[in-house]
Protein backbone atom coordinates (compact mmCIF):
# COMPACT_ATOMS: atom_id res chain seq x y z
CA UNK A 1 0.00 0.00 0.00
CA UNK A 2 1.32 3.75 -0.90
CA UNK A 3 3.09 5.43 2.15
CA UNK A 4 0.35 8.29 1.70
CA UNK A 5 -3.04 5.95 2.60
CA UNK A 6 -0.34 4.15 5.51
CA UNK A 7 -0.29 7.43 7.43
CA UNK A 8 -3.84 7.33 7.78
CA UNK A 9 -4.10 4.37 10.28
CA UNK A 10 -2.43 6.69 13.09
CA UNK A 11 -5.10 9.27 13.00
CA UNK A 12 -7.11 9.08 16.24
CA UNK A 13 -11.09 7.88 15.01
CA UNK A 14 -12.31 9.74 18.06
CA UNK A 15 -11.45 12.86 17.68
CA UNK A 16 -13.31 12.72 14.04
CA UNK A 17 -17.30 11.45 15.55
CA UNK A 18 -19.47 13.70 14.61
CA UNK A 19 -21.05 14.18 11.55
CA UNK A 20 -22.59 17.11 10.36
CA UNK A 21 -25.15 15.90 8.54
CA UNK A 22 -26.51 13.66 11.11
CA UNK A 23 -26.66 10.33 8.84
CA UNK A 24 -23.09 8.99 9.61
CA UNK A 25 -20.72 8.87 12.25
CA UNK A 26 -17.20 6.29 12.40
CA UNK A 27 -17.77 4.18 15.18
CA UNK A 28 -15.42 1.38 14.73
CA UNK A 29 -11.95 1.78 16.37
CA UNK A 30 -10.93 -1.41 14.53
CA UNK A 31 -10.37 -0.01 10.83
CA UNK A 32 -8.94 3.29 10.09
CA UNK A 33 -10.86 5.79 9.49
CA UNK A 34 -10.36 6.31 5.55
CA UNK A 35 -11.28 2.94 5.07
CA UNK A 36 -14.94 3.66 6.81
CA UNK A 37 -15.22 7.42 4.71
CA UNK A 38 -14.15 4.50 1.50
CA UNK A 39 -16.73 1.85 2.38
CA UNK A 40 -19.25 5.02 2.97
CA UNK A 41 -18.99 6.33 0.20
CA UNK A 42 -18.98 3.15 -1.60
CA UNK A 43 -22.12 2.49 -0.32
CA UNK A 44 -23.90 5.58 -1.58
CA UNK A 45 -22.57 4.75 -5.08
CA UNK A 46 -24.69 1.23 -5.06
CA UNK A 47 -27.29 3.37 -3.91
CA UNK A 48 -27.55 5.24 -6.76
CA UNK A 49 -27.31 8.79 -4.76
CA UNK A 50 -24.10 9.25 -6.68
CA UNK A 51 -24.67 6.78 -10.38
CA UNK A 52 -21.86 5.94 -12.32
CA UNK A 53 -20.63 8.97 -14.58
CA UNK A 54 -21.52 11.18 -12.22
CA UNK A 55 -19.19 13.45 -10.33
CA UNK A 56 -18.82 13.61 -6.06
CA UNK A 57 -18.76 16.65 -4.23
CA UNK A 58 -16.04 18.75 -4.01
CA UNK A 59 -13.45 17.28 -1.05
CA UNK A 60 -14.37 20.13 1.12
CA UNK A 61 -18.18 19.70 0.73
CA UNK A 62 -17.46 15.90 1.71
CA UNK A 63 -15.40 17.05 4.51
CA UNK A 64 -17.75 19.68 6.28
CA UNK A 65 -20.74 17.27 5.44
CA UNK A 66 -19.26 14.17 7.28
CA UNK A 67 -17.20 16.05 10.09
CA UNK A 68 -14.18 14.79 9.02
CA UNK A 69 -10.97 16.48 7.81
CA UNK A 70 -9.82 16.77 4.07
CA UNK A 71 -6.98 14.82 4.56
CA UNK A 72 -9.11 11.92 5.91
CA UNK A 73 -11.96 12.76 2.41
CA UNK A 74 -8.56 12.87 0.13
CA UNK A 75 -7.04 9.12 1.70
CA UNK A 76 -10.43 7.33 1.02
CA UNK A 77 -10.82 8.75 -2.50
CA UNK A 78 -7.42 7.73 -3.40
CA UNK A 79 -8.06 4.14 -2.29
CA UNK A 80 -10.89 4.12 -4.46
CA UNK A 81 -9.46 5.27 -7.60
CA UNK A 82 -6.80 2.65 -6.91
CA UNK A 83 -9.79 0.05 -7.04
CA UNK A 84 -10.85 1.90 -10.03
CA UNK A 85 -14.09 3.00 -8.46
CA UNK A 86 -13.34 6.67 -9.13
CA UNK A 87 -11.50 8.62 -11.72
CA UNK A 88 -10.26 12.20 -11.03
CA UNK A 89 -9.39 15.13 -13.80
CA UNK A 90 -8.03 18.55 -12.96
CA UNK A 91 -10.43 21.19 -13.68
CA UNK A 92 -13.29 18.79 -14.02
CA UNK A 93 -13.14 16.76 -10.49
CA UNK A 94 -14.09 13.31 -9.36
CA UNK A 95 -15.81 11.18 -11.58
CA UNK A 96 -17.90 8.12 -10.32
CA UNK A 97 -16.36 4.77 -12.66
CA UNK A 98 -18.03 1.36 -12.76
CA UNK A 99 -14.72 0.12 -10.61
CA UNK A 100 -12.63 -3.35 -11.35
CA UNK A 101 -14.07 -6.77 -10.58
CA UNK A 102 -13.39 -7.19 -6.32
CA UNK A 103 -12.37 -10.59 -6.90
CA UNK A 104 -9.40 -9.50 -9.03
CA UNK A 105 -8.73 -6.88 -7.00
CA UNK A 106 -5.81 -8.09 -4.65
CA UNK A 107 -5.62 -12.01 -5.38
CA UNK A 108 -4.03 -13.85 -8.10
CA UNK A 109 -6.06 -16.53 -10.17
CA UNK A 110 -9.55 -15.61 -8.95
CA UNK A 111 -9.16 -17.28 -5.12
CA UNK A 112 -10.93 -14.91 -3.92
CA UNK A 113 -13.80 -15.80 -5.80
CA UNK A 114 -13.58 -19.40 -5.46
CA UNK A 115 -13.99 -18.66 -1.97
CA UNK A 116 -16.77 -17.12 -1.94
CA UNK A 117 -18.27 -19.59 -4.73
CA UNK A 118 -17.69 -22.50 -1.69
CA UNK A 119 -18.93 -20.26 0.48
CA UNK A 120 -22.48 -19.52 -1.19
CA UNK A 121 -22.77 -23.52 -2.07
CA UNK A 122 -22.21 -24.61 1.18
CA UNK A 123 -23.29 -23.71 5.21
CA UNK A 124 -21.45 -23.26 8.44
CA UNK A 125 -23.10 -24.47 11.39
CA UNK A 126 -21.09 -23.38 14.16
CA UNK A 127 -21.99 -25.59 17.09
CA UNK A 128 -19.03 -23.89 19.92
CA UNK A 129 -17.72 -20.45 20.39
CA UNK A 130 -15.53 -18.80 22.70
CA UNK A 131 -13.05 -15.89 23.33
CA UNK A 132 -9.38 -17.41 24.04
CA UNK A 133 -5.97 -15.90 24.32
CA UNK A 134 -3.07 -17.47 22.41
CA UNK A 135 -0.87 -18.70 24.05
CA UNK A 136 2.39 -21.39 23.54
CA UNK A 137 2.25 -23.18 20.42
CA UNK A 138 -1.25 -21.19 19.33
CA UNK A 139 0.35 -17.89 19.17
CA UNK A 140 3.75 -19.10 17.04
CA UNK A 141 0.73 -21.03 14.81
CA UNK A 142 -1.18 -17.45 14.64
CA UNK A 143 2.20 -15.73 14.20
CA UNK A 144 0.99 -13.40 16.99
CA UNK A 145 1.69 -11.95 20.28
CA UNK A 146 0.96 -14.27 23.06
CA UNK A 147 -1.93 -12.83 24.93
CA UNK A 148 -3.61 -11.79 21.97
CA UNK A 149 -7.45 -12.42 22.21
CA UNK A 150 -9.72 -14.26 19.78
CA UNK A 151 -12.94 -15.63 19.25
CA UNK A 152 -12.53 -19.26 18.25
CA UNK A 153 -15.78 -20.60 16.43
CA UNK A 154 -15.67 -24.49 15.47
CA UNK A 155 -18.29 -26.53 13.46
CA UNK A 156 -19.29 -28.43 10.25
CA UNK A 157 -19.80 -27.08 7.22
CA UNK A 158 -22.54 -29.03 5.03
CA UNK A 159 -23.60 -28.86 1.10
CA UNK A 160 -26.51 -26.92 1.17
CA UNK A 161 -28.91 -29.77 1.60
CA UNK A 162 -26.89 -30.75 4.71
CA UNK A 163 -26.95 -35.08 3.66
CA UNK A 164 -23.34 -34.63 3.55
CA UNK A 165 -20.75 -32.99 5.49
CA UNK A 166 -18.22 -31.41 3.66
CA UNK A 167 -15.70 -30.00 6.28
CA UNK A 168 -14.48 -29.60 9.44
CA UNK A 169 -13.68 -25.88 10.31
CA UNK A 170 -12.18 -24.02 12.98
CA UNK A 171 -12.21 -20.38 12.93
CA UNK A 172 -10.10 -17.30 14.92
CA UNK A 173 -11.45 -13.70 14.61
CA UNK A 174 -9.65 -10.68 15.77
CA UNK A 175 -11.56 -10.53 19.31
CA UNK A 176 -11.85 -6.91 18.70
CA UNK A 177 -13.97 -7.65 15.46
CA UNK A 178 -16.34 -10.69 17.14
CA UNK A 179 -19.58 -8.66 17.01
CA UNK A 180 -19.27 -8.83 13.42
CA UNK A 181 -20.49 -12.60 14.20
CA UNK A 182 -21.80 -12.70 17.29
CA UNK A 183 -25.46 -13.80 15.92
CA UNK A 184 -24.25 -15.88 13.28
CA UNK A 185 -24.88 -19.62 13.79
CA UNK A 186 -25.02 -20.55 10.78
CA UNK A 187 -22.65 -18.80 8.26
CA UNK A 188 -24.17 -19.04 4.15
CA UNK A 189 -20.89 -16.60 3.27
CA UNK A 190 -17.50 -16.23 4.09
CA UNK A 191 -16.54 -15.41 7.40
CA UNK A 192 -14.18 -12.73 6.21
CA UNK A 193 -17.01 -10.90 4.03
CA UNK A 194 -18.79 -10.97 7.21
CA UNK A 195 -15.63 -9.17 8.76
CA UNK A 196 -15.40 -7.23 5.66
CA UNK A 197 -18.79 -5.52 5.97
CA UNK A 198 -18.82 -4.54 9.77
CA UNK A 199 -15.21 -2.93 9.32
CA UNK A 200 -15.73 -1.52 6.10
CA UNK A 201 -11.99 -2.92 5.11
CA UNK A 202 -11.14 -5.04 2.48
CA UNK A 203 -9.02 -8.08 2.73
CA UNK A 204 -5.50 -7.12 1.56
CA UNK A 205 -3.81 -11.00 1.40
CA UNK A 206 -4.85 -14.32 1.77
CA UNK A 207 -2.13 -16.66 2.75
CA UNK A 208 -2.97 -20.67 2.12
CA UNK A 209 -1.36 -23.28 2.80
CA UNK A 210 -2.50 -27.15 2.05
CA UNK A 211 -1.03 -30.23 3.46
CA UNK A 212 -2.09 -33.76 4.07
CA UNK A 213 -3.15 -34.85 7.25
CA UNK A 214 -4.76 -37.84 9.14
CA UNK A 215 -8.09 -37.52 10.50
CA UNK A 216 -7.92 -37.81 14.59
CA UNK A 217 -11.29 -39.82 15.95
CA UNK A 218 -13.15 -36.15 16.88
CA UNK A 219 -12.79 -34.80 14.04
CA UNK A 220 -13.67 -37.91 12.10
CA UNK A 221 -16.69 -38.58 14.20
CA UNK A 222 -17.85 -35.07 13.52
CA UNK A 223 -17.34 -35.08 9.52
CA UNK A 224 -18.56 -39.29 9.37
CA UNK A 225 -15.32 -40.55 8.57
CA UNK A 226 -13.25 -43.23 10.21
CA UNK A 227 -9.74 -42.21 12.50
CA UNK A 228 -6.69 -42.29 10.70
CA UNK A 229 -8.51 -41.66 7.00
CA UNK A 230 -6.87 -39.39 4.48
CA UNK A 231 -7.40 -35.69 4.36
CA UNK A 232 -6.41 -32.64 3.54
CA UNK A 233 -5.89 -29.33 5.38
CA UNK A 234 -6.44 -25.94 3.93
CA UNK A 235 -4.89 -23.01 6.68
CA UNK A 236 -5.93 -19.68 5.67
CA UNK A 237 -4.70 -16.11 6.98
CA UNK A 238 -6.67 -13.27 6.15
CA UNK A 239 -4.59 -9.83 6.65
CA UNK A 240 -6.12 -6.76 6.61
CA UNK A 241 -4.30 -3.14 6.16
CA UNK A 242 -0.94 -2.95 7.30
CA UNK A 243 -0.80 -6.82 7.11
CA UNK A 244 -2.57 -7.04 10.53
CA UNK A 245 -3.84 -10.56 11.17
CA UNK A 246 -7.85 -10.23 11.14
CA UNK A 247 -8.89 -14.12 10.77
CA UNK A 248 -7.44 -17.80 10.82
CA UNK A 249 -9.06 -20.45 9.71
CA UNK A 250 -8.45 -23.67 8.83
CA UNK A 251 -10.54 -27.00 6.77
CA UNK A 252 -9.92 -30.26 7.17
CA UNK A 253 -11.92 -32.14 4.02
CA UNK A 254 -12.20 -35.94 3.80
CA UNK A 255 -9.90 -36.65 0.74
CA UNK A 256 -12.53 -38.31 -0.86
CA UNK A 257 -14.83 -35.03 -0.86
CA UNK A 258 -12.28 -32.27 -1.89
CA UNK A 259 -9.66 -32.18 -5.53
CA UNK A 260 -7.71 -29.38 -5.94
CA UNK A 261 -7.23 -28.42 -9.47
CA UNK A 262 -4.85 -25.69 -11.19
CA UNK A 263 -4.42 -24.86 -14.97
CA UNK A 264 -0.55 -24.26 -16.27
CA UNK A 265 -0.76 -22.21 -19.89
CA UNK A 266 2.45 -21.97 -21.75
CA UNK A 267 3.55 -18.30 -22.00
CA UNK A 268 3.66 -16.64 -25.03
Amino acid sequence: MDDELMTEQTEPAVEETEAIDGQWRPELATAPLYLQVAHHLEARIRSGEFPVGSLLPTENELAAALGVSRQTVRQAIATMRTGGRLSARKGVGTRVEAGMDVARRHFIAHSRSELFEVASKTEFVISHRQEISAQGKLAVELGCRPGRRFLHLTGVRYTATRQRAFSWNEVYVDARLAPAVKDVEVAKSAIFHLIEEYTGEMIHEIQQDIKPVALTAEVADQIGCKEGDLALQVTRRYYGSGRRLIEYAFQILPADRFTYTTTLRAEN
